[in-house]
């Protein structure tokens, strides 16, 4: 795996963990889903940037053309 699959990898069972924690702690009102939800609400560009960003890791790209 390269640094970068280790790193999104990373981030997202942490995100996965901290957010399994934080719902049995205090419910859904401390959930990542509903920061993104308040947010989304509040500010719709922090999702739209989210999204784009999640779009470029995990979109389609072509493989590279052997020279």
């Amino acid at each position: 795996m390269s640094k970068t699959s280790v790193v999104v990898t990373g981030t997202v069972i942490a995100l996965g963990i901290y957010d399994l924690y934080a719902y049995s702690i205090g419910g859904v009102e401390l959930s990542i889903s509903r920061f993104m939800q308040d947010a989304g609400l509040n500010s719709p560009f922090i999702v739209f940037t989210v999204g784009f960003i999640c779009g470029h890791i995990f979109g389609y790209m072509p493989p590279r053309k052997k020279n």
